[in-house]
């Protein structure tokens, strides 16, 4: 298989791993001193910290679930866009957010992410269109 199919493969398996609740296997992806160019400041992700990010929104929205529309690969660089659903669980109103997000992958493992993602909001009647 070349780069591009093997990464494009490896993002969809860590789709299915946050669609599981596999916070490890997630976590796992990430290198250490993954850049992540959303955040502020020194724009180093600390794994610790997007685990618990993870959990919380995970126990926020228990049926939260990750609808993968597409996925284009080019070498180590892979972008996706995506549907995340589910139900608040305060609210038990559905939710919704959507976005972009591109990767750098190096040794198989999340090495830089970029971004786009909308705020979340009440679930859309019209989801299939995005």
């Amino acid at each position: 298989m070349d780069q591009s199919s093997t990464n494009r493969e490896f993002v969809k398996s860590h789709f299915e791993a946050v669609n599981g609740r596999d916070v490890q296997t997630v976590v796992g992806n990430i290198r250490p001193d993954l850049y992540d160019h959303e955040l502020q400041g020194d724009h180093k992700n600390d794994l610790r910290d997007g685990a618990a990010r993870l959990q919380v929104l995970m126990k926020q929205i228990p049926d939260l679930t990750v609808d993968v529309r597409d996925v284009m690969a080019d070498g180590d660089r892979v972008v996706v866009r995506a549907v995340w659903s589910g139900t608040d669980l305060a609210s038990q109103r559905k939710v919704e957010f959507h976005g972009f997000v591109q990767w750098r992958i190096v040794d198989g493992k999340f090495a830089e992410r970029w971004s786009t993602v909308t705020p979340l909001a009440d679930f859309s009647n019209d989801v299939d269109s995005w």
